[in-house]
């Protein structure tokens, strides 16, 4: 049986060479940051604490309902057994409740303009806390529509904090300031995250289909972007 990293990395156009080293821009991209992080610090707090399910392989696409369980759980978690670790680990917490209840996270959310229906567009909120880690992988988004279209941006809700890191093939990516959002190219390059802080990590997910908006706000993107919305 082929693990879960051997299916994918081969369906992937990342080179995998570890001689070469990765830059930003290279397979991710900042997009830009919204500004007045005290607009949304309340709302943060309240999603920290009602982030309550528990996400590693297993449990990240169902929550209670067993015919949900990936199709590839078993080569999921055939590549953390080979390096020596539980795959019942959690890697982190996260809320898939109704966003209404945070407008002003809610607003960011509708920035990007993605769209789709429920099986398309999905929102989560990531909590990682301190030794909590998503070990490196390659996503398998083809179900949601063309690769083209469809996207995976990210913000964080606070500033970052030493021991915090994503890692994009063999970037890493860090120093993120609150309100920061990037996006990366998801079919492709394998990441990973990790919060060896002492702080919790919080950082919204979206994914959908590309709007007019959405290629706008891509096409724009730069470090210095501010998003006054």
């Amino acid at each position: 049986m082929k693990s879960n990293w051997e299916w994918t990395k081969v369906r992937s156009n990342y080179h995998f060479d570890d001689n070469v080293t990765d830059q930003e821009g290279d397979w991710f991209t900042i997009l830009g940051c919204f500004v007045l992080p005290n607009r949304w610090k309340e709302e943060r707090d309240h999603l920290v604490e009602c982030s309550t399910n528990p996400i590693n392989w297993e449990t990240r696409k169902f929550y209670g309902n067993k015919e949900d369980l990936s199709p590839m759980l078993e080569q999921e978690e055939l590549d953390i057994k080979q390096g020596g670790g539980n795959p019942k680990t959690l890697m982190l917490t996260n809320m898939t409740e109704d966003f209404d209840d945070y407008p002003v996270i809610k607003s960011m959310i509708d920035y990007f303009g993605l769209l789709g229906n429920d099986d398309e567009f999905k929102v989560r909120c990531h909590v990682q806390t301190t030794g909590q880690m998503f070990n490196y992988h390659i996503d398998k988004l083809w179900d949601r529509g063309d690769p083209e279209e469809v996207c995976r941006i990210t913000f964080f809700l606070e500033d970052w904090k030493p021991g915090q890191f994503y890692m994009y093939g063999n970037c890493i990516y860090d120093h993120w300031v609150a309100g920061e959002a990037h996006i990366f190219d998801w079919p492709n390059v394998p990441h990973a995250t990790a919060n060896a802080s002492n702080h919790v990590r919080t950082a919204i997910q979206i994914t959908g289909l590309k709007s007019e908006k959405t290629k706008e706000v891509i096409e724009n993107g730069r470090r210095d972007q501010r998003f006054f919305w």
